[in-house]
C-alpha cells in the first residue's frame, strides 16, 4: 500500500525522508542517503562557503568547472561569483576542465585531472553541469573510497537527475557505464541560477523524468523474472505523484513559471535520491536510457555533438512507453515457445560484436558490451522457472503495474505542451534515422541490465520489422524519427 507520506516528499527535508523510509516494509533493501544537506531556494549559492565550513576545518578548496559561461537572473557570472564567495574565507584553486571541441566528457582521464589536485585540497566544490558533478563524485570517491574529500555541488541547471545520487555515468572504452561513486555532501540548487538557464536545459530535466513511466516498470519486470533482487516500491512512490503533476503543468513549464521550476527541482532531486536508495540507477534508468546511451556512444563516429541528455531520454521514453503499451495490451504469453527463448553464447556473441564493432577501430566498445551482456545472458538461462511463472501469472503482473505506466499518446501530448522535442531529428544535435534504428534495435545488447526489450528479444518478438512498427506508432504521435 502506498505510504501517503511519500507522495509529497520534500528533497530538502532529509531527516524527515529518512524517517519515512526507515518505516517502510523491507526497509533493509533501501540504502542510506549519504548527504548532509540539500538546499533548493533563491540565493542558495550564496551559502557555498558556509557549506564548506560544515564539512571541513581546512582552508583549501578545489573548485571544479568547465569553461562554459553561466549567468544568473541578474546577468552575473555564476562561476566567478562562487569563486569570489569562496575566496573570502578559503584559499581556492580553480580547475577548469577543457576538451578539444569544447564539450567535456565523463572519462577517467578527466577525473584524473581532479584527482591530481586532491592532495592539496580539503574540500571540492563542483560548479556546473551533470558532467562536472559526475566527474567530481567519481574522482573524489575513487581517490579514497574510505575517506573521500568533502564535496559541495552548486547545480546550475535542472538538466538531469544526476546531482543527488551516488553514481556516475562514465565513458570506458567509448561505452557508457553507470558506476557506483558517492553522493555530494551538500547540494545547492539556486533558483536564481537554474531559472536563468537556457529553457532547453530545464526542459531536458523534465525530459529525464519521462523515464519515471518506464524505468521502474523495467526494474519490477527484472525483479519478477529473477534478473534483479533489489526492487522496492519506495524509490518510485516518492516521485510518481509529483511527476504526474508536472505532466499536467507542462504548459507552465514551457512558460518558465517559477513555481513549476521549483517543483521540477524537487522532483529531479528526489529522482536522483531514488537511485541512491536502490544503490543502482534502475528506478530512473531503463530501456529509454540505453537507447540514449547508444546514440551518445555513436556521436564520435558520426562527428556530431552529444544532445541534451534529458531531451534525448524523453524521445526514447516515448518509444519505451509504446513498448510497454504493446506488452500490456498485445503480448500473448500463451504463444511463447519456452524452448526457443534461450539463445546460446555462440549465437549471441557475434551479434553483439557486430552491432558495436563500427564504433571504434580496436573493437574495445564491442568487447566491453559483450563482457557485460554475457553476464545477463548467463543469468537469463538460470531463471527459467521464474519466466514460466511470469507467463502463467501475466494478468496479475499487468494489474500490478497498471498504475505505474502512462499512455504513450498522453506522454507525447505533454511533451509537446512543454515545448520538449519529441523527435530525434529535432534534438539540439539532430540524430539521423539510420542511427536511431541502430540504437533502438541493438540497445538491449549493451549492458547487464534487464528491460522490456530483453523480454521481447528472448520471446522472439524483437526484430527489425517490430521496431519499424513501433516507429510508425510514434509517427502517429508526431514523435520518433
Amino acid at each position: 500500500m502506498l505510504d501517503q507520506r511519500l507522495v509529497e516528499a520534500d528533497a530538502t527535508d532529509l531527516d524527515g525522508l529518512r524517517k519515512i523510509l526507515a518505516e517502510q516494509p523491507e526497509a533493509e533493501k533501501l540504502c542510506p542517503i549519504g548527504m548532509k544537506k540539500i538546499e533548493i531556494d533563491h540565493g542558495a549559492a550564496a551559502h557555498v562557503a558556509d557549506a564548506v565550513r560544515t564539512l571541513t576545518t581546512g582552508t583549501r578548496v578545489l573548485m571544479v568547472s568547465d569553461a562554459t559561461d553561466i549567468l544568473d537572473v541578474k546577468g552575473e557570472k555564476v562561476k566567478e561569483r562562487v569563486k569570489a564567495l569562496l575566496d573570502e574565507k578559503y584559499t581556492v584553486e580553480w580547475l577548469v576542465i577543457r576538451e578539444e571541441g569544447g564539450l567535456v566528457h565523463c572519462t577517467p582521464e578527466n577525473a584524473a585531472k581532479i584527482q591530481a589536485l586532491l592532495p592539496e585540497a580539503d574540500c571540492v566544490v563542483g560548479v556546473g553541469s551533470g558532467t562536472i558533478c559526475d566527474l567530481c563524485k567519481y574522482a573524489t570517491y575513487y581517490a579514497d573510497k574510505e575517506h573521500p574529500k568533502a564535496l559541495v555541488v552548486v547545480q546550475t541547471a535542472l538538466s538531469v537527475n544526476a546531482f543527488s545520487d551516488n553514481s556516475s555515468v562514465m565513458l570506458f572504452s567509448g561505452v557508457k557505464r553507470t558506476v557506483h561513486s558517492r553522493y555530494p555532501a551538500v547540494l545547492l540548487i539556486d533558483l536564481d541560477i537554474v531559472g536563468a538557464a537556457p529553457a532547453e536545459m530545464n526542459v531536458s530535466g523534465y525530459g529525464d523524468l519521462i523515464a519515471t513511466w518506464t524505468a521502474p516498470v523495467d526494474w519490477y519486470l527484472a525483479n519478477v523474472l529473477g534478473m534483479n533482487d533489489r526492487f522496492h516500491t519506495a524509490p518510485s512512490d516518492m516521485i510518481r505523484t509529483q511527476c504526474r503533476r508536472l505532466l499536467k503543468n507542462s504548459e507552465k513549464l514551457a512558460a518558465g513559471d517559477a513555481k513549476t521550476l521549483g517543483e521540477l527541482a524537487n522532483v529531479l532531486t528526489l529522482s536522483g535520491l531514488s537511485m541512491g536508495l536502490a544503490n543502482e540507477s534502475s528506478p530512473a534508468s531503463g530501456s529509454e536510457h540505453v537507447m540514449s546511451h547508444l546514440i551518445d556512444m555513436s556521436s564520435k563516429v558520426r562527428h556530431t555533438g552529444i544532445c541534451y541528455h534529458g531531451t534525448q531520454v524523453a524521445v526514447s521514453g516515448i518509444i519505451s512507453c509504446l513498448l510497454w503499451d504493446y506488452l500490456l495490451h498485445e503480448f500473448r504469453p500463451q504463444d511463447v515457445q519456452i524452448d526457443t527463448c534461450y539463445p546460446s553464447e555462440e549465437e549471441m556473441k557475434p551479434r553483439v560484436l557486430q552491432a558495436f564493432d563500427w564504433l571504434d577501430e580496436d573493437h574495445s566498445a564491442a568487447n566491453e558490451c559483450w563482457s557485460d551482456y554475457q553476464k545477463k545472458l548467463a543469468r537469463w538461462h538460470e531463471v527459467q522457472p521464474q519466466f514460466e511463472a511470469f507467463l502463467k501469472n501475466f494478468d496479475a503482473f499487468k494489474s500490478q503495474v497498471a498504475d505505474w505506466v502512462q499512455p504513450p499518446a498522453y506522454i507525447a501530448e505533454c511533451m509537446h505542451k512543454a515545448n520538449a522535442p519529441c523527435r530525434y531529428s529535432k534534438l539540439n544535435y539532430p540524430v539521423d534515422a539510420k542511427t536511431v534504428r541502430w540504437a533502438i534495435t541493438n540497445c538491449h545488447m549493451m549492458r547487464n541490465r534487464f528491460s522490456i526489450i530483453d523480454l521481447l528479444h528472448f520471446t522472439g518478438i524483437w526484430s527489425d520489422d517490430f521496431v519499424e512498427g513501433i516507429l510508425k506508432k510514434a509517427e502517429a504521435l508526431d514523435a520518433g524519427l
